[in-house]
């Protein structure tokens, strides 16, 4: 398709459209603010390329040929039926407007949400949205949510009237900093743990902790010392974990940086490589023909990866 496209060229074909138009190579050239010259290079170029003689050149008039004027006539309908797919797809841009109300977990937004936005808010001007960054569970019924992003696990149970679709799946994995790991012993396998500084982060809503998954995909919480208990805030126990104070669990797209920078350094990689979390979209059925909710979920399908 895009070799086709390529060997169209066109720029050309507006420029024969407009030369047919006026049947006047320099009436063309002044239009479109070239030469003559250029003109007749151009229309020469295209002629060459499909094997036929668009114009009947004399010294005193230019004339579309019989070919010249079946091409001029496909070429017409297929340049405004583009324009009206732009004039289309423009009314429908304009269209999209109103507000969605979004919950999203805080280190999902900042990591995945966050870098698209600018781009989508100019693609909809008119769409307002209104981004709730909490790790908690909202309630669709009586807080009138659009959609939320949520981390759903096995056991994870769905109102029936609730709409799922992954969006994205990511692993964990155990890190700590070059300083906590010189300054305590040194880990060779999971039951090591126990010895350590384990900080957990939990939801204030249903004091849930945020389980460690490591070793043959099984599931338990961290058996070390638990000096520190984070609530709500997954990204506070990052930086707690880059600042020496103990082991944490964490998403991988979210500590990316702080492992190129040495900040931070995963324990046993090889007992969590496989941990899969999976992220999705929620939202009520009855939202599911709504068209700004559609243009939001479609955008930010294709966008993180």
């Amino acid at each position: 398709m895009k070799k086709r496209l390529k060997s169209m060229h066109i720029a050309s074909l507006e420029l024969f459209l407009t030369a047919a138009e006026n049947e006047n190579f320099s009436t063309a050239a002044q239009y479109l603010n070239i030469t003559p010259a250029a003109v007749s290079r151009s229309i020469k170029r295209l002629e060459e390329r499909i094997g036929v003689e668009l114009f009947s050149r004399n010294t005193r008039k230019t004339k579309l040929t019989p070919e010249g004027r079946i091409y001029y006539t496909k070429c017409t309908e297929v340049l405004e039926s583009l324009i009206s797919t732009e004039k289309a797809l423009k009314v429908n841009k304009e269209a999209i407007s109103g507000k969605l109300k979004i919950s999203v977990p805080e280190t999902f937004f900042n990591y995945k949400i966050i870098p698209y936005v600018k781009c989508f808010c100019a693609q909809y001007p008119q769409l307002k949205l209104d981004f709730h960054v909490t790790n908690r569970n909202i309630d669709f019924v009586t807080e009138t949510y659009d959609i939320a992003v949520r981390l759903i696990q096995p056991d994870t149970r769905l109102e029936p009237f609730l709409v799922k679709r992954k969006l994205y799946c990511a692993t964990s994995g155990l890190f700590a900093s070059p300083e906590y790991l010189s300054e305590n012993n040194i880990i060779y396998e999971p039951a090591d743990i126990q010895n350590h500084k384990c900080i957990n982060f939990s939801i204030s809503q249903n004091n849930k902790k945020f389980s460690w998954k490591y070793i043959d995909k099984s599931t338990a919480h961290s058996n070390g010392t638990e000096q520190i208990h984070v609530f709500d805030s997954m990204l506070a126990t990052k930086f707690l974990a880059i600042n020496g104070n103990g082991i944490v669990q964490l998403f991988r797209f979210a500590v990316q940086e702080e492992l190129q920078s040495g900040k931070l350094v995963e324990i046993l990689p090889e007992c969590s490589q496989d941990n899969q979390w999976e992220f999705c979209f929620l939202y009520p059925q009855s939202n599911k023909n709504s068209a700004k909710l559609q243009v939001f979920i479609d955008y930010f399908s294709k966008q993180i990866k």
